[in-house]
């Protein structure tokens, strides 16, 4: 039966892959838009190649495969170059897009860009990609969320989000999930608060989910990610002075376990994983979830095969820090050495402490490339290929005799990669090799002390929710005695740069059909022909979007797509919501 059941599995896959992309609607305009108002400029229909049908904008690809009627994307190297995109210097028009996009399934590589005609430098320009959640240690959630972004250099201030739990100072992690935003905690004064979710309800209101297991030596959140539909978290003790039993007086960590949020403050265990103290993170990868352990849990790393936790190895012992999918291989760090997973128990070593860091707290992908942030130099690295990496920026404090910079995420939002720090609870802004921009920092003690490790403070997580960057904060061991020093600690703030709407439930691998519009000052995205999100520029001067950047297909700030496109529509103009929805209609 498991042979059949295998069997029945890949047909399915193979069918889906297969797939013909959807008889779509003719190329001439809708008939019910007025074509004065809105005038249809560029359109690749991406069946037998990337020419464009109504103009000069043809485009170049590389490593693309046209077949059944799309255009398929390898998610490692494949994109379409327009040249010269005149058709997408809407400058302050109203302008339309529509696509259909399959992403690939099952979920191998870091979701990745649809269209982007952006300056990076002036921060100006368009964005359309596909992402998922990457929350702090734990790895891209396989679930296929759509942004769709502009921007012409405005950025907002920070906003105040509140504290899910007083006694609690720092925020684990942050998932988007369904429409809404979850996080995890650290710790709190009293056992039965500990290891708890919420749900993020708007403004400063936080909603308890409830609480992995009732296990008193579970108090954090450590790990949390979604993977095939479901919100999946990891527990351990975030001190991790307590974890490894160094601690006077305090009981260790209970053995790691990972759960299943069933809804309402219901968390399925899925039982014991190693015998570690943390699940330091999580990964979805080819239909399968991954953990790794610390070094009290060997540094090993488990997949869940739906019963049982699988071991698959130990790279070298160490805290098995990041997991991250890329074109179709898996990605880990431990505390300073970089791997790509071979299968099985295996491991190949890709980077040995690379410029003398010696831990690795993030990894990320961007511009297509694998990103890791790094400790006590507060390097930002590149992989270049093989075992070569290159140092793209030095944040934190400047270079004296106490090196204690610690990047702890990385994420990508709205065309920018932005970094969250230690010691002193940071955000920056890459602008190009060596060039990071400081956002603000976003926590505080009074008894600050460079030389005292318990004085300092971190920007734990970052996460793009409903248009913003989102990020969490907390002190450097996340224990409930250092909520009373300040209140910045253990917060959830926000902030916007440009202006991006999203569509926060998986869109899955079946054919979809996208719309993205700027009309006036409101960006509105459509998902299959129905308005699912919108937003409203803030007052002053409209963005100009015009620039003198490409025009990419399939690749951008992110990564590069992986899965199918047909139809890419650009229209000079706002699009009504019938002819949307007739564009979203098959024939």
């Amino acid at each position: 039966m498991q042979i059949v059941r295998r069997l029945l599995v890949a047909t399915a896959a193979a069918a889906v892959l297969c797939a013909p992309a959807p008889a779509f609607l003719g190329s001439d305009e809708p008939s019910k838009q007025d074509p004065e108002v809105v005038k249809l400029i560029a359109h690749w229909p991406l069946r037998d190649d990337a020419r464009d049908q109504v103009g000069t904008a043809h485009g170049k690809p590389a490593n693309v495969t046209f077949a059944n009627g799309a255009a398929d994307f390898n998610g490692r190297d494949s994109r379409i170059l327009v040249a010269r995109a005149d058709a997408l210097n809407v400058g302050t028009s109203d302008f339309s897009l529509a696509v259909w996009v399959r992403c690939a399934t099952p979920f191998a590589s870091t979701l990745g860009d649809l269209l982007s005609k952006f300056d990076g430098v002036a921060r100006r320009g368009i964005n359309l990609h596909v992402s998922g959640s990457s929350p702090a240690y734990s790895a891209m959630s396989d679930t296929r969320h759509v942004h769709f972004g502009i921007d012409d250099g405005y950025l907002s201030g920070w906003q105040d989000h509140g504290k899910p739990v007083p006694s609690n100072s720092l925020i684990a992690n942050l998932v988007a999930f369904e429409g809404d935003l979850y996080c995890g905690i650290a710790d709190a004064d009293r056992p039965r608060d500990r290891a708890r979710v919420f749900r993020f309800g708007g403004n400063k209101k936080w909603i308890d989910c409830g609480r992995l297991g009732d296990d008193a030596n579970h108090h954090s959140v450590m790990s949390m990610i979604v993977h095939q539909g479901k919100l999946y978290a990891g527990t351990g003790i975030w001190d991790w002075v307590q974890a490894m039993g160094g601690l006077k007086g305090a009981p260790p960590a209970a053995p790691t376990r990972v759960f299943r949020y069933e809804g309402g403050t219901r968390w399925q265990d899925l039982g014991q994983v190693g015998n570690g103290s943390r699940v330091l993170c999580l990964a979805s990868f080819k239909g399968e979830l991954y953990a790794g352990l610390d070094r009290i849990g060997k540094g090993l790393a488990y997949k869940f095969d739906g019963k049982n936790w699988i071991d698959c190895g130990a790279p070298d012992g160490k805290n098995f820090e990041c997991l991250l999918p890329r074109g179709g291989t898996l990605y880990a760090a431990t505390h300073g050495n970089v791997y790509e997973y071979q299968g099985g128990k295996s491991w190949k070593r890709i980077g040995t402490t690379p410029f003398d860091i010696n831990q690795i707290h993030s990894m990320q992908v961007f511009a297509g490339k694998v990103l890791l942030g790094t400790w006590p130099q507060g390097y930002v690295l590149r992989h270049e290929g093989g075992d070569r990496w290159a140092k793209i920026g030095r944040l934190g404090l400047p270079e004296g005799p106490k090196l204690c910079n610690e990047v702890m995420d990385l994420t990508v939002y709205n065309g920018k990669l932005y970094a969250g720090l230690i010691p002193k609870a940071e955000v920056y802004r890459y602008e190009k090799d060596g060039d990071w921009t400081l956002l603000g920092s976003l926590a505080q003690r009074r008894d600050w002390d460079v030389n005292q490790v318990a004085t300092w403070t971190r920007v734990t997580c970052l996460s793009c929710f409903q248009g913003r960057l989102f990020a969490g904060t907390g002190s450097c061991q996340g224990r409930a005695l250092d909520a009373p020093v300040d209140p910045s600690l253990g917060r959830v703030f926000s902030l916007q740069a440009g202006q991006v709407v999203s569509h926060e439930r998986d869109i899955g691998g079946q054919w979809t059909h996208i719309a993205a519009v700027r009309r006036g000052r409101n960006l509105e995205l459509y998902i299959n022909g129905k308005q699912t999100a919108s937003s409203r520029l803030r007052e002053g001067a409209a963005f100009n979007l015009s620039n003198k950047a490409p025009l990419w297909i399939g690749f951008g700030a992110q990564n590069y797509f992986h899965g199918a496109m047909a139809d890419l529509r650009c229209y000079g103009g706002a699009l009504n919501a019938e002819t949307i929805r007739q564009l979203a209609m098959r024939k």
